[in-house]
């Protein structure tokens, strides 16, 4: 017992451990719901996005692309229709920020350059110093042409593209910029979609950046509900964590003196085994020793009475010593310091060997012992060929035999008149061995108090008053050393019992 109060667990640091987790799975969580929402807000806009772009790209034709080469071609009408339908495009829709067409130079394929964007009629209206001619092309209120609201014109180098390679993709399909990015402009997200001309083949890309600046208001309005319910529950946690603490401080205390008086119980036991080995046990030697000196002629001749006395003194004293042997037996196998010898054996040479042992007593009182032996059977219930067969199972002979020994022992001393059935058998994988009786019987009251330390029936207690109620224990500790069950059964008082042993059959 004192061995497991060590192993009781601190809840102050389970509580702790608890916290910490925690707060560990809230960051988590929080970290995971908020790229989830992020992943999920993103997908929706680079579906809007491509959307927006395939459709104003389908609506520009090839051949007003081929016309716009130069500088000058800006005053060409095909300038016109281009620049009108990406301003169409652009002003339909409040979150766009940029719409634009660029291609690849003639002159160099890994170098791109401007055809036209949405806000460019007139290429030089932001440079003209006539406000009635400024163009916002952001959308910001203010007049920046040298800066997010340039103009364009056909040719113009695209010098930043090199380092965009969706910008070069895109030939190949519509796809959106990898991520969201922020600069001077703002945070922005880029869809690209080809221009093809009559034979599909991609001759210019038209690009769209569209705001995302909502998007994040978007993602806090959506994480706001659950980040608070996760300081809520954060909140519970601390405050049951604490409330574990101060009650784990309370019942520390309480454990406290539990502990010092338990080790004081078992210091006081292990005094009294320490007192029943070298005391109790060497008087009742001493003292057989005197009868058996007594019995056998040592101290001269002695008359019939003296005699008889002498042997029920020797008789009492063999008892006290069985019984003092069984208590240190039983302390013993508590304390887990018996070692079982384990090794193949015949439990039936065992079984039979022992019942012509204790024949000799049973015959003493008019009993009889009688031995059943039942051929093995398989799992349908047949019967083995070849007999009896062997009983082979892995045990430790020396307790094992002290099973048998108790069980018969216990069936002679209650049993008054009948006989002693030994019983063994084998099946599905099991050697069972029973020991039945014509005896007292148990009463369904005594039955729970079978194989306890010290449990003892009022019955048996009528019949054997020296009963100590370890017999029984001592059995079941064994058998449970052996991987096996003990049981009882009895239909009541007066009506006999039967005690089943069933250990594991060794293969």
């Amino acid at each position: 017992m004192a061995d497991r109060t060590k192993k009781i667990i601190n809840p102050t640091w389970t509580a702790m451990a608890v916290l910490i987790l925690s707060i560990l799975v809230v960051i988590f969580a929080s970290r995971l719901l908020y790229q989830r929402t992020v992943d999920l807000l993103t997908d929706n806009l680079r579906e809007r996005l491509l959307t927006i772009s395939i459709t104003a790209a389908a609506n520009i034709r090839s051949s007003d692309i081929d016309a716009l080469n130069t500088e000058e071609d800006w005053q060409k009408p095909e300038w016109g229709q281009v620049v009108n339908q990406l301003h169409k495009a652009k002003y339909s829709n409040e979150d766009i920020v940029f719409m634009y067409i660029f291609r690849k130079t003639k002159q160099d394929p890994t170098q791109m350059e401007f055809v036209a964007d949405a806000d460019s009629i007139d290429p030089y209206a932001n440079t003209s110093g006539d406000p009635s001619r400024f163009v916002d092309v952001n959308r910001d209120g203010k007049i920046e042409p040298d800066g997010p609201d340039k103009l364009q014109w056909p040719g113009q180098s695209y010098l930043e593209a090199v380092d965009i390679p969706e910008t070069f993709e895109a030939y190949n399909g519509p796809l959106t910029s990898s991520e969201l990015y922020t600069d001077d402009y703002g945070t922005v997200l880029t869809g690209y979609a080809p221009i093809k001309d009559d034979t599909g083949n991609s001759v210019a890309i038209l690009a769209t950046d569209i705001k995302a600046d909502d998007f994040f208001i978007i993602t806090r309005q959506t994480l706001q509900p659950f980040l608070i319910f996760i300081a809520s529950l954060t909140s519970i946690i601390t405050f049951l964590v604490i409330f574990i603490i101060l009650i784990w401080r309370k019942y520390t205390k309480s454990l406290g003196k539990l502990n010092i008086d338990l080790k004081e119980l078992i210091k006081q036991r292990e005094n009294l085994v320490h007192l029943v080995t070298h005391k109790v046990k060497g008087s009742f030697t001493r003292s057989k020793y005197i009868f058996a000196g007594i019995l056998d002629g040592t101290f001269g001749e002695i008359n019939a009475e003296v005699k008889k006395r002498a042997e029920q003194g020797l008789e009492s004293d063999n008892m006290g010593i069985e019984t003092v042997d069984l208590v240190l037996s039983v302390a013993n196998m508590q304390k887990g310091v018996v070692k079982y010898e384990m090794k193949e054996m015949d439990l039936k040479d065992l079984v039979l060997k022992t019942v012509a042992e204790k024949s000799i007593a049973a015959q003493a009182k008019g009993l009889k012992v009688e031995t059943e032996i039942k051929p093995a059977r398989n799992a349908s219930g047949i019967a083995d060929a070849g007999g009896e067969g062997t009983y082979k199972i892995s045990g430790d002979a020396f307790w094992l035999k002290e099973v048998v020994n108790n069980l018969i022992e216990n069936s002679i001393k209650y049993t008054k008149e009948g006989k002693i059935t030994v019983g063994l058998s084998k099946q599905n994988n099991k050697v069972l061995l029973t020991v039945g009786d014509t005896g007292v019987g148990i009463s369904a009251e005594d039955k729970k108090n079978l194989f306890t330390e010290g449990g003892r029936g009022k019955d048996s207690v009528k019949v054997n008053v020296d009963s100590t109620g370890y017999g029984l224990y001592s059995v079941k500790l064994i058998v449970e050393a052996h991987n096996g069950t003990v049981s009882a059964e009895s239909a009541g008082s007066g009506t006999g019992s039967t005690f089943s042993v069933e250990l594991p059959e060794l293969k």
